[in-house]
């Protein structure tokens, strides 16, 4: 049963295909209600099959998980994030001194005395 639905969906699918292509004179907010039409009967169509049931039960249970996730207050994320900027400000002053130095030591090796 299952090949037979997925069947479906390939031909549904290569129907709008056919259809988008061959009518070119149909107006565009048609072709994207055209469009959104062939991907809720080709989802609708695909609950219906064992891998379907498998996603359909697998957004269920991610949902449920997601509930159970303890957020950060803003004053959390305020915190955070300030010290991430402190952080990388300091790395990107640390990282441009040793670099400054690097470059100062091979421009005085690599001066050519005359």
């Amino acid at each position: 049963m299952d090949s037979l639905l997925w069947i479906l969906i390939a031909i549904i699918t290569a129907g709008a295909f056919y259809a988008n292509y061959h009518f070119t004179n149909i107006p565009t907010p048609i072709v994207i209600i055209g469009w959104i039409f062939w991907l809720l009967m080709s989802l609708g169509i695909a609950l219906f099959t064992k891998k379907g049931k498998e996603a359909a039960t697998f957004f269920k249970e991610s949902r449920n998980e997601m509930r159970k996730v303890v957020w950060p207050s803003r004053q959390e994320t305020v915190q955070t994030t300030l010290i991430v900027m402190v952080m990388v400000t300091i790395t990107g002053f640390l990282l441009w001194g040793v670099d400054s130095g690097f470059m100062w030591l091979v421009g005085k090796l690599t001066r050519v005395s005359g």
